[in-house]
């Protein structure tokens, strides 16, 4: 009997089973708007598979090897691919609506504008998966494997991440206020132009964690674990983070206005250009802390730790310093008027051959006529 030729498409007719797509898949057809919707397509070998507007919707593909396969624009509403291998495989433009891939295998994939609202996720192998523009809301994440993978411009509303760990993820301008994330732990997480502001994270942990340009204002954070953080340009007002681990951390550039850092620990933290505005900081050790520049006006450092601190060129004017430890804290050129500096006597003052080095500007030759 003579087989059906791949290049005559009168000769060719949709797989009816496993079996045959299976057999069509390997003979290296590309398959293109069919109906595959609610088949038993469980254990199927698809490796390599090029689908296109294919309709899997409500099949169940548990188990299936859809190792470096390639979707676009398929529908997998409802359907089971729990178990699922599909390692390095490619998603573009697909909806997965309230599938399941629970204990599947991710790693590597790349996932582009995928609608997936209620998708199960939970104790899926995500590592070095990467995921833009597309919509997770309401994902349940449960004991998934987050690490090296990448979440940029996605919607998270109402995803439960919450008690999951996350190992230098990366989740760029997402907006998480509405994201379930209590209790979860974030290490070396990539958090730039993220939004949390108004979050309740009290206790939690992000050390080394990159929190550039992001969005935290009013955010609760006491209590947490902020270890080498960088907050370079982000929006901090009004944070809450009283009694926080914030050694090594740095807000160059970021706004504090109001930020309640009481008994925070920020040993050698660098808050240079900052804006520190009736920032309260009271009983905080901010031992070798580095404030150049920074704006503390009306800023309160009762009983804090400022040994070794430099304040060079800031502005502590109507600032609070009673109590405070200043042994050798550097007010070179500060700009102290109404400041209450009772210490004063053991601080470094102004260094008058750097501060004529600083003002320096070259002098112009009059112009020729």
């Amino acid at each position: 009997m003579t087989s059906l030729r791949m290049d005559d498409p009168t000769q060719w007719r949709p797989p009816a089973d496993a079996d045959e797509l299976a057999r069509q898949v390997h003979e290296g057809r590309e398959l293109r708007k069919i109906d595959l919707s609610r088949r038993d397509l469980r254990g199927v070998k698809l490796g390599g598979a090029i689908f296109h507007e294919v309709d899997f919707s409500g099949s169940a593909l548990d188990g299936a090897d859809l190792r470096e396969a390639c979707l676009t624009e398929c529908r997998l509403d409802g359907a089971s691919l729990a178990g699922a291998n599909l390692h390095q495989a490619v998603l573009s433009k697909c909806s997965l609506v309230a599938a399941s891939l629970r204990e599947a295998t991710l790693t590597g994939a790349k996932v582009h504008e995928l609608v997936a609202t209620e998708i199960d996720l939970g104790d899926t192998d995500l590592r070095v998966a990467s995921f833009v523009k597309c919509r997770l809301d309401r994902a349940r994440l449960g004991g998934a494997k987050l690490v090296r993978c990448a979440f940029l411009e996605c919607e998270l509303a109402g995803a439960d991440l919450r008690a999951c760990r996350l190992d230098s993820v990366t989740l760029l301008a997402t907006d998480l206020r509405a994201t379930l994330i209590e209790g979860a732990e974030f290490e070396r997480c990539t958090l730039i132009k993220a939004t949390l502001s108004g979050m309740r994270l009290h206790g939690m942990r992000f050390p080394f964690t990159q929190f550039t340009d992001a969005a935290l204002e009013g955010c609760d954070l006491s209590g947490a674990d902020l270890r080498n953080c960088n907050f370079k340009g982000a929006k901090l007002a009004k944070l809450r983070a009283g009694r926080a681990r914030l050694t090594n951390a740095l807000f160059v550039e970021a706004d504090l206005r109001g930020a309640d850092l009481q008994g925070a620990e920020l040993t050698q933290a660098i808050f240079v250009d900052a804006r520190l505005e009736r920032a309260q900081c009271a009983g905080a050790t901010m031992y070798q802390c580095i404030l150049h520049r920074a704006n503390c006006r009306e800023a309160t450092f009762r009983g804090a730790d400022l040994v070794y601190a430099d304040f060079s060129q800031a502005i502590v004017a109507g600032a609070d310093f009673t109590g405070a430890s200043m042994f050798r804290a550097n007010l070179h050129a500060v700009e102290d008027e109404g400041a209450k500096i009772p210490n004063r006597a053991v601080t470094l003052g102004t260094d008058p051959e750097l501060a004529a080095a600083q003002g320096w500007r070259p002098t112009m030759p009059p112009p020729k006529e």
